[in-house]
């Protein structure tokens, strides 16, 4: 099977060490990022910290329940993370339950490597959805994502690959905090090193060059100790909050 081009962010919540080392096994072979904790409150000190497309629980574990962990991340998590409950449970009454809670998805026990890798990939579809399109619009802003080319007020900007690759992230995920370690792995393409300086630098570069700017009608804002977020805050700015993807047809 092909590596996926966009390489899925999961955390996942496994108190079995056998159970966890398998299904991470299973999902890095598939060519996706995993971040395993055995406790609850690991889970929830790394998501306050960095993004995650997907977020794999357990119903039962030592510290909190899953539903507990699945309302607080609902709570304090602003972007968009889908959910999946992979436990034991599997009464009609407990599957309608965590659902209704907020739950994507739920497979019970044991896990199999073929079911679970194609939810992750249905997952994974739909979290990328926008970015799988040829064009992507918002404000004054175009990125062709077939000629890998951005315009900004019609007139194209010359930006190096990884400018471009912030640039065509941030502008698809618009209005989301995403993590530097997040934004390293999907435009570097690899897990992401400890020192993220060249993120930064990057992100300065694509933020001069696009003139993300407040009297431009933008805001690029740096939050401390978890990521990036771009939003556009212009004219009509309630109108096109989300960007508007298209397929090119010249």
């Amino acid at each position: 099977m092909d590596k996926p081009q966009t390489p899925l962010r999961i955390l996942m919540l496994e108190d079995d060490p056998a159970t966890g080392e398998l299904m991470s096994l299973w999902i890095r072979d598939a060519g996706y990022h995993c971040h395993w904790e055995t406790r609850a409150a690991g889970l929830m000190r790394i998501a306050s910290r960095e993004t995650f497309d997907v977020a794999i629980l357990d119903w039962h574990v030592p510290d909190q329940s899953g539903e507990q962990v699945l309302r607080w991340l609902r709570s304090n998590i602003q972007h968009p993370m889908a959910v999946i409950f992979v436990t034991t449970r599997q009464s009609e009454a407990d599957i309608a339950h965590i659902l209704d809670q907020g739950a994507d998805d739920y497979l019970v026990k044991p896990a199999r490597r073929v079911e679970l890798l194609a939810r992750l990939r249905a997952l994974a579809r739909r979290a990328t959805e926008s970015q799988a399109r040829d064009v992507i619009e918002l404000g004054n802003i175009r990125i062709n994502q077939l000629r890998e080319e951005v315009r900004l007020d019609g007139e194209l900007v010359a930006l190096s690959p990884k400018e471009y690759g912030i640039a065509a992230l941030m502008v698809a995920r618009a209005g989301q905090l995403l993590s530097r370690e997040h934004i390293y792995q999907i435009v570097w393409g690899r897990n992401a090193p400890d020192n993220l300086r060249t993120v930064d630098t990057h992100m300065s570069q694509v933020r001069h060059k696009l003139r993300l700017t407040i009297d431009r009608g933008w805001r690029m804002t740096a939050i401390y100790n978890r990521g990036y977020r771009v939003e556009f805050v212009g004219d009509g700015a309630d109108e096109v909050s989300a960007p508007r993807v298209t397929v090119d047809v010249r």
